[in-house]
């Protein structure tokens, strides 16, 4: 009896269990299906158009329409050309934990930020491949252990390589498809006819384009100047073209991305310096050809041959410092960062140089105003100067015996009171003081100044400057002071005409007695001059 009670028991207890379990329902776990792909918010496929040696990003949208919290899981994607990095946030943070469906903070959406770099030598133009999500579903767990499945995303890669040869396979000039029979339909004819090309092209440019070209541009050129210009340009052009022409049949001939990327570089430094041979050569020729034009047009001031020195220095930093910056690019230097130290270099030279700087802007704006030119005689602070040559740092000067080359820097020279006597004309002015006597003829004597005057061949005497004239400048003690004043013909030998016309005044005056007055000794002897010696002269006689 007691056996069937407990047999009956335990029934009930199944049967009740059986019930139970039947109506508590189970949670499901998360499947693929439940996760929702959404690229950049245009479709569930990557698409990317990226330089080689660069990189790019795209954002994709996970949402989780399932009630289970999900862990994402990005693995990096790689290969010979292209390679993959994700970064996931949840709700703004840096979170992989993705919240079930219709969470209020938007925490079932998960944004992953996926960067693309591709490799500087990257030598195909496309390429395909996928790009996998991992979930791990992290409410439920099975008996076999945690809930993991995997969206596939396929991605495309556009590659804009310049080591590649894709483009150019088996092309005449990289464009024209070789379709020729056999044998020459290869890869290599195409390169050598390429090249024959390459070199008519060269030939033509420089034996009828350049010579034209200089004939045009240089009309106020001489015929040995435009030789010189024309040899120099038909020189730098051929290797031009050959260096174009070479890189040119290597991408024909299908050649791969590392050697390109070799040939590239150093191509690269001679297309640079050869552009600056031939932008310094061209800039000369019109510089030169233009301001020396300027000098005989009389309409233009303040431009003519004086200031080809200073665009010289400026067009010579200017074409060399951009040579080099392309050259540091070309390999790949930061050039970011080397502005920002030759900005604190700078700075720190500016502080500790401010002498040297000042010496070299006041000679740029000597050379940019010219306020003198070689062969001017000038007065700085009252000492006169013979100018000699005008450098960027300072100025030589020569001292009026020229037996002297005084050296001034140049902030000196513009910060200094500065006379130039002979900046446009070598005529100056002379001024000529005499004395006459009070009872003298003073009419008699004004003329034969202005005589003497009129006598020196070196005086000018006709209506472009003012004629000798006089003056009465001063009474003296013992006369009349009178100034001569007149124009000669070279401020050098001014004061050499000066002195000759004094002496021309002084025969005329002593010829037509006209007195010069002149201090005179009197001497009275008031004691008797027999020879006797005086009575009270002790001093003995031996």
């Amino acid at each position: 009896m007691d056996v069937r009670k407990a047999a009956a028991v335990l029934l009930i207890i199944a049967l009740v269990s059986v019930t139970f379990s039947a109506t508590v329902p189970e949670s499901d776990a998360a499947e693929a299906g439940d996760v929702i792909i959404n690229v950049d918010g245009s479709g569930d496929s990557i698409h990317l158009d990226v330089d080689s040696g660069t990189t790019s990003s795209v954002t994709v949208y996970v949402t989780n329409n399932s009630d289970s919290y999900l862990s994402l899981d990005v693995p990096t994607y790689s290969d010979d050309s292209i390679s993959t990095d994700a970064s996931v946030s949840v709700g703004g943070s840096n979170s992989n934990l993705i919240y079930p469906k219709g969470d209020s903070d938007g925490r079932h959406i998960a944004v992953v930020t996926l960067t693309v770099s591709v490799d500087r030598l990257a030598d195909t133009q496309s390429l395909s491949g996928d790009l996998t999500l991992r979930f791990t579903d992290v409410t439920v767990e099975s008996p076999e252990g945690a809930n993991v499945f995997e969206r596939v995303v396929p991605f495309t890669v556009d590659i804009n390589s310049v080591y590649t040869s894709e483009g150019s396979y088996n092309q005449f000039f990289g464009i024209f498809p070789n379709t020729l029979p056999e044998p020459f339909d290869e890869p290599w004819f195409a390169a050598v006819v390429t090249l024959i090309l390459w070199i008519l092209i060269t030939v033509v440019v420089c034996e009828l384009v350049i010579p034209q070209l200089t004939k045009i541009v240089g009309s106020r050129k001489t015929e040995t100047e435009k030789r010189k210009l024309t040899k120099t340009l038909t020189k730098t052009i051929s290797v031009l073209m050959f260096v174009v022409a070479v890189n040119e049949c290597l991408n024909i001939v299908g050649t791969n991305a590392e050697i390109m990327s070799m040939v590239a570089t150093w191509s690269t430094v001679l297309y640079v310096i050869i552009g600056a041979v031939l932008s310094w050569q061209v800039y000369i020729f019109l510089i030169t050809a233009i301001l020396n034009g300027l000098d005989e047009t009389v309409d233009v001031d303040g431009l003519d041959s004086s200031l080809i020195p200073l665009f010289k220095m400026l067009g010579r930093l200017l074409i060399c410092v951009l040579a080099a910056t392309i050259i540091l690019a070309a390999f790949g230097v930061d050039l970011a960062g080397i502005m920002v130290s030759a900005g604190v270099i700078t700075l720190g030279i500016t502080f500790g140089a401010q002498e040297i700087i000042s010496q070299f802007f006041s000679g740029v704006v000597l050379l940019a105003t010219r306020p003198f030119k070689r062969g001017d005689y000038i007065s700085l602070n009252g000492t006169t100067y013979i100018v000699h040559k005008v450098r960027i740092m300072y100025t030589e000067f020569e001292n009026w015996d020229r037996d002297q080359i005084v050296t001034i820097p140049n902030n000196s020279v513009r910060s200094a009171t500065m006379i130039n006597y002979t900046k446009d004309d070598p005529r100056t002015r002379i001024f000529i003081y005499v004395s006459v006597a009070y009872d003298a003829n003073l009419t008699l004597a004004k003329e034969l100044m202005i005589k003497a005057a009129n006598m020196h061949p070196h005086v000018i005497k006709d209506k472009s400057c003012v004629p000798p004239n006089t003056r009465l400048t001063n009474f003296l003690d013992s006369g009349i002071e009178y100034r001569l004043a007149c124009y000669v013909d070279d401020y050098d030998l001014s004061a050499h005409y000066a002195g000759q016309i004094r002496e021309i005044i002084y025969k005329l005056f002593k010829d037509n007695g006209v007195e010069i007055p002149y201090n005179r000794l009197q001497v009275d002897i008031l004691s008797g001059c027999d020879g006797k010696k005086r009575p009270d002269d002790d001093t003995p006689d031996d």
